[in-house]
């Protein structure tokens, strides 16, 4: 990844500070005592809907305790809590999501192999949470003073049950005054993600009369009606360049084999980093299934006929920023500082679909360790060598807001841009 001379230098300088080296190296004697928080962490629920009442007082205790300022949750359940620097921009802005993907009635046990944790929700996003606070620990013993503000916290609602609603609210309530957005997710310090996968979902109910598959035959079928449309949506070839993709997820419908049903339902995804080409695809997919029902009913005059019902839902924007962009560049330094190599993955849909979307200047990075079977009950984390990651969370920040007497914010204010 390529990193501007100028950003390598004020990268080289924070490194050779002593304020910041005495961070450093707290983050890593700290090392047993955030893995033993990860732990804790991960047998507090975080079932989605649940963080307004379960993680997020605990997480804003937390943040409190390690001394952030201002902490507060806001009313559908982010925590959040500041740094104030001398002065009140940039503000950079970093969260891990509080939410996991697992019921509330999951049970939580926590096993260790050869090092290696298991437990559902260990990882992602649990070790982002624990590498924040590790951060946040680090600041204060180290008195690191930025010359922006520092918005640290968790969100709730990242995992799909909860629709994007913590990052959506900061949208909506705080867009104006945020100049840069990270999200840490699971894990591998080494990650990198500049762009964001804009995902759109359709839900297809074919509707008909029904009937008895002897005494009716001839009635239109909303089955057959979905079926045409499953062959013509077989037919599209999304581009490759941006890359588009559709999927057929989830089929339903009917009573039984010998009745001719009365409804039909599929379940689309539709995804590409530019939001325009997956809406040209999602365009064609609606257009094909109603050309599907027009079929069946001309095909069965005789009768009731079919009509479709459009539902959209899962909708995300999305977007991408060139590997040269600003935040990219801090956080390939940041990384290689920490004697880790970046790599810069693909896009995703993570949190920075919607500050992305908004022109925010955003990054998704790993929290630290090795992870595997994420969303799964064997989930699995491995903190060898974890604290990398919030040594490199640590650079990242007072990068992009400037140490006091050190280096001035690298991060223009969005006002300014």
């Amino acid at each position: 990844m390529v990193v501007s001379p100028h950003v390598q230098e004020a990268v080289d300088a924070l490194v050779a500070h002593p304020a910041i080296q005495k961070a450093l190296a707290f983050i890593k004697e700290d090392h047993a005592a955030m893995v033993s928080e990860q732990k804790e962490i991960a047998l507090i629920p975080g079932a989605p809907h649940t963080e307004l009442e379960i993680r997020s007082p605990f997480f804003v205790e937390r943040l409190q305790k390690y001394g952030l300022e201002d902490c507060a949750i806001d009313e559908i359940g982010n925590a959040f809590g500041y740094v104030h620097g001398t002065g009140k921009a940039p503000l950079i802005l970093m969260e891990g999501h509080l939410d996991t993907v697992f019921p509330l009635e999951t049970p939580l046990a926590i096993t260790e192999k050869d090092g290696v944790l298991y437990c559902p929700g260990i990882g992602d996003d649990t070790a982002a949470l624990a590498t924040l606070l590790c951060v946040i620990r680090a600041i204060r013993h180290a008195g690191l003073k930025p010359c922006g503000t520092l918005m640290l916290g968790g969100t709730v609602g990242e995992e799909g049950p909860g629709f994007a609603r913590g990052v959506r609210h900061l949208m909506d309530t705080r867009k104006d005054d945020i100049d840069a957005y990270v999200a840490i997710e699971t894990c591998w310090t080494y990650r990198v993600t500049r762009g964001a996968v804009a995902c759109k979902r359709f839900e297809l109910t074919f509707k008909g009369p029904g009937g008895h598959a002897w005494n009716d035959f001839g009635l239109a079928s909303p089955i057959t009606a979905a079926g045409r449309a499953l062959a013509a949506i077989a037919a599209i070839v999304p581009p490759k360049t941006p890359k588009t993709i559709y999927n057929v997820g989830l089929m339903q419908g009917g009573t039984s084999v010998n009745s001719i049903a009365n409804e039909a339902i599929l379940h689309i995804d539709t995804r590409s980093v530019d939001m325009k080409a997956r809406d040209a695809v999602g365009a064609r997919i609606l257009a094909a299934a109603e050309q599907a029902v027009a079929a069946e009913n001309a095909a069965h005059p005789e009768g009731g006929r079919i009509c479709l019902e459009v539902r959209t839902y899962g909708e995300k924007p999305g977007g991408d920023q060139p590997e040269d962009a600003l935040i990219v560049q801090i956080a390939s330094a940041a990384t290689s500082a920490v004697g880790v190599e970046p790599r810069l993955m693909g896009p995703a849909s993570t949190n920075i679909n919607f500050p992305l979307a908004l022109g925010i200047p955003s990054v998704c990075i790993g929290a630290g360790g090795n992870a595997g079977k994420q969303h799964s009950l064997g989930e699995w984390f491995d903190p060898k060598d974890s604290y990398t990651g919030p040594q490199k969370c640590l650079l990242m920040l007072f990068a992009m807001a400037g140490l006091e007497g050190v280096i001035p914010a690298l991060c223009p204010t969005r006002a300014s841009c």
